[in-house]
This record gives structure tokens, sequence and C-alpha cells, in this order.
């Protein structure tokens, strides 16, 4: 299978010996090996142009980080949801402060949180109810992140991969996610989070389906979520009952 990636940790990417890594390629392989597929063939591409590469038939799947939306579902079929990207919270190591909820920001008006200026977990966090006088905020992650360690801030909010890639990545010391947490919850009730999934074009609904049955057998094995620690995700990016057809239908 040709597999659309677009070379971003903890999704899919090469690492230092040129090998692809990353929790996508690993959940593919390990759910494609039972259907006898293990070769594999990854083609980097800028995350605009996977979709689309995939409607010009230069991928066969794509497998790298992208969230099912109702939009995209128009376009092409998605495996289940295998993991869940929300928000997350950077705290100093130990977590002193005890912070597990943007509720618990908003409970103690000494707590300072470092949001990113524009982003969309800042906002969460003030429709959780944070007020903008605890909210100091910051030019991108790497600044919100020095704001703690600076002793400036307490914690700073930030997506899952974010936080991933800035402890993983950037191997910066003194700085923990704080687990488990609770982010923003929507008025249906399901938390603010996408939910991600294998891509397959319309025209392969049945290895699509073959795809579905073995992923289930991962989760159910716990195989699923061995692979989601390696990569640093925790309990709280497991997708739980969400389907496909809810996300595509709105209702995720």
């Amino acid at each position: 299978l040709v597999v659309g990636i677009h070379n971003r940790r903890p999704w899919a990417y090469r690492d230092k010996d040129s090998n692809v890594v990353g929790i996508h390629p690993d959940v593919i392989r390990a759910a494609f090996a039972p259907l006898g597929i293990k070769d594999f063939e990854f083609v980097v591409s800028d995350f605009g142009a996977m979709i689309p590469g995939l409607l010009a038939n230069r991928f066969d799947i794509i497998a790298s980080g992208v969230a099912i939306t109702p939009a995209r579902c128009e376009q092409v079929l998605f495996s289940e949801p295998d993991v869940a990207v929300g928000d997350s919270l950077l705290v100093p190591k130990g977590n002193p402060l005890k912070l597990h909820s943007y509720d618990d920001i908003a409970r103690n008006p000494k707590v300072r949180l470092a949001g990113g200026r524009g982003s969309e977990n800042t906002k969460n966090a003030m429709a959780a109810g944070v007020p903008e006088g605890q909210i100091s905020l910051y030019p991108n992650n790497e600044a919100a992140v020095s704001a703690i360690l600076a002793g400036r801030a307490d914690v700073t909010t930030l997506s899952v991969p974010s936080a991933i890639g800035v402890i993983d990545e950037q191997k910066v010391e003194g700085i923990e996610r704080a687990t488990p947490f609770k982010g923003l919850i929507k008025p249906n009730g399901q938390p603010a989070k996408l939910y991600t999934g294998t891509v397959f074009p319309k025209s392969s609904a049945k290895l699509r389906d073959a795809y579905n049955a073995e992923l289930a057998k991962l989760r159910a094995s716990g195989a699923l979520k061995t692979i989601m620690t390696k990569y640093n995700f925790t309990d709280d990016e497991d997708a739980g009952s969400v389907t496909t057809s809810q996300i595509c239908a709105g209702n995720g």
C-alpha cells in the first residue's frame, strides 16, 4: 500500500535513521498484518495536500493524524476513530497545584494560565470558565513553556500532539502533562475533541471494513493502548464509543 504521511510527530514521521515511525504507521502495520498486507511505501506530503493526493490516486490510504469531519466524510472514507485529540495541560514536574481540568484553574484565582494567542485551546479554556484575567497570551508554545520554566506562569494549555511534541521532540526538562485531564465539555455532553482515523478513497469500502474489524481487535486486546503509550498518548486520548458515522453526521 502507498501511504500518505505529513512527517509530523507523533503522527507519522521519519526518524534519524529514515525509518517511518509514529502512532499511525504503527497502527496500520498492526491492523493490516492479519490481512496479509505488510509492504508499505510511505510518501511524505504537505498536510493540506494529502486528501487531494488520495483523490488523485497518488496514495492508497492516509495514515497521518487526519481528523474525521463531516466535510471530509463527503470526500473520503474514514476508519473508525483510533484516538481522540483534545486539549492538554503542561505543568511543572509533579503538578504542584494539582491541576487536572479547566475547572481547577477557574476555581483558584492564583493560578496563572499561559495561552497561545488566538489558539483554540485558549478559547476552550475561557469557554470552560477560566477568567481572562488569569490568562497571559504568548505567540507560540515555546514561549508559553518558557513562561512556566521561568516562574511567570503555572500552567499552559495546548493540543495533545503539541504537548507530546514539546516533551518528546524538544526534550524540555521540568515539564509534564497533567493527567488525567478534563477539558471543555460541549453542549451535547461530548468533550471538545478531534477524532482521527485512517483515510480511504470511496472506492475502498471493503478494505476499510476489513481494516475496521482488525482495529477493533487491536482495541479489545490492548494492543492499540500499547501503541498509544509508546507515543505518549494516554487514556485521556482513547476514542471511547464515539463512531465515525456519528462524527460524519455532526454528532461527534
